[in-house]
């Protein structure tokens, strides 16, 4: 039977009565759902020394920012949040991590906005949302996820004549 898709409006066949999106945008929404593996996720970003850890620069931000882009978050997206937290770093310096929560608290509720709304992917919110819980501890966990966030924003792939690179 042929129907058309609720989400993209194109026909497809549906080989059930019941199917009311096409098969495309049910991958999407299946990709779009993804969590990250628990291992790319960092508990701490410092040694026992206080020294910053390997994982906040190399490895984990490299393999996250592939996974975003499989997932499609948006440069522009990132860099948006991106900002927000340098924004709350530079405050967290100037004066204390006091200061600089109602920005983290900003950028909480901007996740889950965007994930309500479908505009962020699953992966990119599960993301933020762990590093955004150790971040508004104290300065140097800010600190730290500033550096592991500008990590995954170096790492990103970027557009190149014939897709990706």
């Amino acid at each position: 039977m042929n129907k058309k898709c609720e989400k993209c409006g194109k026909f497809f066949e549906a080989k059930q009565e019941f199917l009311r999106i096409c098969p495309q945008c049910f991958s999407d929404s299946a990709r779009r759902a993804f969590q990250l593996p628990p291992e790319l996720l960092l508990k701490t970003y410092y040694d026992s020394e206080g020294n910053l850890l390997k994982e906040v620069f190399m490895g984990p931000p490299e393999e996250i920012s592939k996974i975003l882009a499989r997932d499609d978050l948006a440069v522009k997206q990132l860099r948006d949040f991106h900002l927000l937290i340098a924004r709350a770093r530079n405050k967290a310096i100037l004066k204390d991590i006091n200061v600089a929560r109602p920005l983290l608290y900003e950028c909480q509720r901007n996740v889950e906005y965007q994930l309500k709304r479908k505009v962020i992917p699953q992966s990119f919110g599960h993301f933020m949302k762990h590093h955004l819980a150790i971040a508004e501890k104290d300065e140097k966990n800010l600190e730290g996820f500033f550096q592991h966030l500008e990590s995954v924003v170096a790492f990103y792939p970027t557009k190149e004549k014939g897709g990706v690179k």
